[in-house]
């Protein structure tokens, strides 16, 4: 799980023992770029950053009413309509002036011919879907971070995953090249999002309904990132008065 990203979970403590336990996290100290510990990363301080919360298993004062986990029956998912309209979308770093790395983070456009092309906030909108349609985003990931790409006032499906041609740190070569087939969704993202890991190396797509006319935002939910220019806004209908950038 990435931040901002949540689940729904149930936990069954029907045959663990009284005593006290440490949800543990086991993902690294430094941006994900994807892999397993110990191998592609250290694992999380388990002093600190590695403990997220801790249960407490009591004996049992009363009977259970609750419904056995297997026995539980989840509603069915509709499945949102076939897009209408493929926006591909970019993930970008900006080279520093004056040191060896990236000055800030960036979200844009792909163009025509797979080249990122980086917007600020202050840009004019590039993403205005028609009230009530379908579309997906292809989100090209050009830097070697793993992002949490949150898309404000939308549930949106996974659609599925694709690599790039990318270099030895995972960042991908532009022009943006697609490499194999796509792999799906993974097994926790059958539901619908509004939250979701953009991996270096690959393109993620997205399927939205684009249902509320008005104007919002995307943005990636690293905070140093959200406030260093990984946020754009997006409208969706026309133009309303009082929106920011409107005439009226």
């Amino acid at each position: 799980m990435a931040l901002a990203e949540r689940a729904d979970v149930i936990v069954d403590f029907t045959n663990v023992p009284v005593g006290n336990y440490v949800l543990g996290n086991i993902g690294p100290d430094e941006p994900f770029g994807g892999g397993e510990p110990p191998g592609d990363f250290d694992a999380a301080d388990p002093d600190t950053t590695g403990q997220v919360m801790q249960f407490r298993v009591v004996p049992a004062l009363t009977p259970d009413p609750t419904t056995p986990p297997q026995f539980l029956v989840l509603p069915p998912i509709t499945p949102l309509p076939a897009e209408t309209v493929t926006r591909r979308l970019a993930l970008v770093e900006m080279a520093s002036e004056f040191w060896d790395g990236p000055a800030e983070a960036r979200l844009g456009t792909v163009d025509a011919d797979g080249m990122p092309v980086g917007k600020m906030w202050t840009d004019s909108v590039t993403e205005n879907p028609n009230v009530g349609d379908t579309e997906v985003w292809e989100l090209y990931n050009f830097t070697a971070d793993a992002h949490p790409m949150h898309v404000h006032e939308v549930a949106f499906e996974v659609v599925n995953r694709q690599a790039l041609v990318a270099n030895e740190e995972g960042e991908t070569i532009p022009p943006a090249t697609l490499v194999g087939d796509p792999r799906p969704p993974e097994a926790w993202e059958s539901g619908f999002k509004d939250t979701v890991i953009a991996y270096p190396g690959e393109v993620t797509r997205i399927r939205a309904q684009f249902n509320t006319p008005g104007q919002f935002v995307w943005h990636c939910h690293i905070v140093e990132h959200e406030d260093n220019e990984m946020m754009r806004p997006y409208r969706i209908g026309p133009v309303q008065p009082g929106e920011p950038g409107s005439a009226t």
